[in-house]
């Protein structure tokens, strides 16, 4: 299952707050197909969709398919800060390391 660490829930219920969305949670979905495996994306949504379930991490709705759920296993999302940016970043410890790092980020 997916986990969301406290950073992360933190700045994610800033932003919901900020937009008027406080009932919203985070959708994940699979934005792509690399040679380490899928890319993922996240995106704010009101609730979940007829094939994906919710489920709950420090506070923050998520909404999932069982086909991405199935990639997400252990897998965790942080808030990270580098000299680029800062974003979400999804780390996925299951992920291969062909040409990354194994996880994937939403900036």
């Amino acid at each position: 299952m997916v986990k969301i660490t406290e950073r992360a829930a933190q700045e994610l219920k800033k932003i919901l707050k900020e937009e008027g969305k406080e009932d919203y949670g985070i959708k994940i979905y699979i934005a792509g197909m690399g040679c380490s495996g899928p890319s993922y994306g996240i995106s704010l949504a009101k609730e979940a969709e007829e094939d994906e379930k919710e489920i709950e991490s420090n506070g923050i709705r998520i909404f999932v398919s069982d086909a991405v759920e199935a990639y997400l296993a252990d897998s965790e999302i942080d808030y990270v800060e580098t000299p680029y940016g800062a974003g979400f970043a999804i780390h996925n410890p299951s992920a291969g390391d062909a040409c990354g790092s194994g996880g994937s980020s939403c900036h």
